[in-house]
């Protein structure tokens, strides 16, 4: 008969997932010795991935989870393991990725003890303390029924919209015997969210009567059937389409219907199509109604005669845009239904809107009386030679300049974390996104990040990833140096480092980069090798970010809510 920590990795392989992340411990040693159960060709049915740390791996149990479009999964001690993850699992939570927090914790019979690193109500109580960022919080410590948690914890998993979990048994539990079998998620997830019929059919009507659409689709569509489905009608019907922030690459941007990201360092065309000179009807798909979707909620979104909005997710009903039609309904079932209404349909203005945003640039302007290397310029380098690669942003003035001059090329090609911003957190995700893809993947980061979380370098080389880090070092935290300069400068400023050194001393290797050409040269170098590679760029401190439109509308708005413009 299996043990209960053999039943929860079996349910894993059963839905597919190929890897969890962790730091090892005495309390998860079941999960440790139960791993290499094998399938019928030998090989283990899931693989650990040793991070520097349970913060790394939490970040790459996320990482695994966007770009797997399944869930990730992250093991750790209790205790300060599980408590050196939870921002890993703040992150998650603020962009709604489904991450599985597994741990083991003091056997039965410590409790009120005094034990070491007892967690349980007569210790630190850290089911309690992870409630607030989990969308199920328990901890087991009886091995009567256990199976019946992890199913509790996969249908809270299965919920929309999606959220991290956290799930942590006595180790004794673990190693108990029990016939007790999974659940799986497909059976959870075999339905879609309910949609009226009337309802649906309406809004259908009304865009299919407009002269002219476009279409805003967020991360409630990054989903690769409906990017797959909304490519095809784009090009069926001459639709234009853009993404907020968070569904970067939702709509392949080398794609000649993408306008590009709406939303904080937003492209022009985009801003343009959505907020200035929109289309009679603008589709808002599956979008989150954070400020950084929304530029700053930008008034010109209403702008549109018809403003509709469609979304999996209740929570965000009504809250994108004022004046908004809404309609709560699975993205891929609207679509499917769309598709079905479109024969005979024309939207004869569609020519039109094309014409005036192609009048419009793509990027902002990168000025050229500069001695620095401009990260505007080191962005378009990276992307000329590596644009088959996933990218992922890191948090800091360098994912404004890679969201806005970072073009995708391929499906799903970017990633950022973009309500909380952890720095450091492409570190680990880009190792759970590689093993979620088993693509090449390439980080744009900056050197305030990897002094956080850059021993993450050394997992990736340790399992052999495709990675090239990209640190783009401009002696400060620049996020913090460019919004208050009137900070002292140790606030602000940091060290020279050498990350070439670093990159070396972990069994990586290094190129240091001061101009353009250097870059260019070590890219194309570079761009068809497997392994790891860190590329220690030298960049322009005062170099301004792209998002000039996003601070004019934050500002703006700051105002209208204070009531200091009404003069």
């Amino acid at each position: 008969m299996p043990n209960v920590s053999r039943v929860i990795l079996d349910s894993l392989g059963d839905e597919g997932i190929s890897a969890f992340f962790m730091v090892p411990g005495k309390m998860i040693n079941a999960y440790m010795s139960n791993y290499r159960q094998a399938d019928e060709q030998g090989h283990p049915r899931i693989a650990p991935v040793i991070a520097a740390a349970e913060g790394g791996a939490a970040a790459m149990a996320d990482g695994y989870a966007r770009a797997s479009e399944k869930f990730g999964v992250a093991i750790a001690l209790d205790g300060p393991g599980v408590a050196n993850a939870v921002g890993g699992l703040v992150n998650a939570q603020a962009d709604r990725s489904p991450v599985v927090l597994l741990s083991g914790h003091i056997p039965r019979g410590f409790d009120a003890r005094d034990a070491l690193q007892d967690v349980t109500p007569t210790g630190l109580d850290m089911a309690a303390l992870l409630a607030p960022v989990t969308s199920s919080s328990l901890q087991v410590r009886s091995a009567g029924h256990p199976i019946r948690y992890w199913n509790t914890t996969l249908r809270s998993l299965a919920a929309c919209p999606t959220r991290p979990v956290y799930l942590s048994y006595a180790a004794d539990v673990l190693f108990a015997e029990t016939d007790e079998s999974a659940v799986s998620m497909r059976a959870l997830t075999s339905s879609h969210t309910s949609c009226d019929q009337a309802d649906l059919d309406r809004v259908i009507t009304r865009i299919n009567e407009s002269a002219s659409v476009a279409v805003l689709v967020g991360s409630h569509a990054n989903k690769r059937d409906v990017r797959k489905l909304l490519t095809r009608l784009s090009e069926s019907h001459d639709i234009l389409v853009g993404s907020t922030i968070d569904a970067k690459g939702a709509f392949t941007e080398s794609h000649p219907n993408s306008v590009g990201v709406f939303g904080y360092s937003a492209n022009l065309r985009a801003v343009d199509l959505f907020a200035r000179n929109p289309p009679e009807t603008v589709l808002l798909l599956g979008c989150r109604p954070s400020q950084w979707n929304t530029n700053a909620w930008d008034p010109g979104l209403s702008g549109a005669r018809n403003i509709i909005e469609v979304t999996s997710s209740i929570e965000d009903i009504g809250n994108f845009v004022p004046g908004s039609e809404t309609l709560l309904c699975d993205e891929l079932t609207f679509l499917r239904h769309w598709e079905t209404t479109l024969a005979g349909t024309a939207f004869a203005g569609n020519a039109a809107v094309r014409e005036r945003a192609e009048t419009v640039p793509l990027h902002e302007p990168v000025p050229d009386d500069v001695d620095a290397l401009h990260p505007a310029r080191a962005v378009r380098c990276l992307n000329k030679w590596l644009k088959d690669r996933v990218c992922i942003a890191d948090s800091g003035n360098h994912r404004s300049f890679a969201t806005h001059y970072w073009t995708t090329h391929i499906d799903a090609g970017f990633h950022s974390s973009t309500t909380m911003g952890v720095m450091g957190w492409a570190f680990g995700a880009a190792i759970g996104i590689s093993y979620a893809r088993q693509e090449g993947c390439l980080v744009i980061t900056g050197d305030g990040c990897a002094l956080m979380n850059g021993m993450e370098v050394q997992t990736a080389v340790r399992y052999r990833r495709n990675i090239i880090f990209a640190i783009f070092d401009n002696s400060s935290y620049g996020a913090t140096y460019m919004n208050n300069k009137n900070n002292l400068p140790e606030l602000s400023v940091l060290p020279a480092h050498d990350w070439v050194k670093f990159a070396e001393s972990v069994g990586a290797e290094g190129f240091r980069v001061r101009t353009l050409d250097e870059l260019d040269t070590v890219a194309q170098k570079i761009k068809d090798d497997d392994g790891v590679y860190v590329l220690h760029i030298m960049v322009d401190r005062d170099a301004g970010t792209p998002a000039q439109s996003y601070r004019e509308n934050l500002t703006s708005f700051a105002k209208s809510r204070s009531g200091s413009d009404a003069q």
